[in-house]
């Protein structure tokens, strides 16, 4: 099983939810994040106080699929992610171990 992190421009967050959806990638986790992607546009950075920067809102989406399933969403967040910048954002990939459902069976 892996997990892939992208860390991605919050505009373009609806298209890859639903192009993730359409081939079935349903075990993901979003969470909004600061970080250095280029902004995109003006509306898209905030200034930090306590960093003394601008920062530019993100995603860190989180898909969690099976080993055969990688190259193509790797392939999908490299298409939806785009912004027509030059790095649009990162993606990153690792191994896990171990995918325990949690039932709602009571011990």
């Amino acid at each position: 099983m892996k997990r892939i992190t992208a860390l991605l421009h919050a505009h373009r967050l609806s298209d890859i939810v639903h192009a993730l959806e359409a081939v079935g990638q349903r075990r993901l986790s979003i969470t909004h994040a600061h970080g250095l992607l280029s902004a995109a546009s003006t509306r898209e950075q905030d200034f930090s106080v306590e960093l003394g920067e601008h920062m530019t809102r993100e995603i860190q989406l989180d898909v969690f699929c099976e080993d055969v399933d990688a190259a193509s969403v790797i392939a999908l967040l490299k298409r939806h992610g785009r912004t027509g910048q030059h790095v649009a954002g990162w993606i990153f990939v690792a191994d896990l171990t171990e995918s325990i459902p949690i039932d709602g069976v009571t011990e």
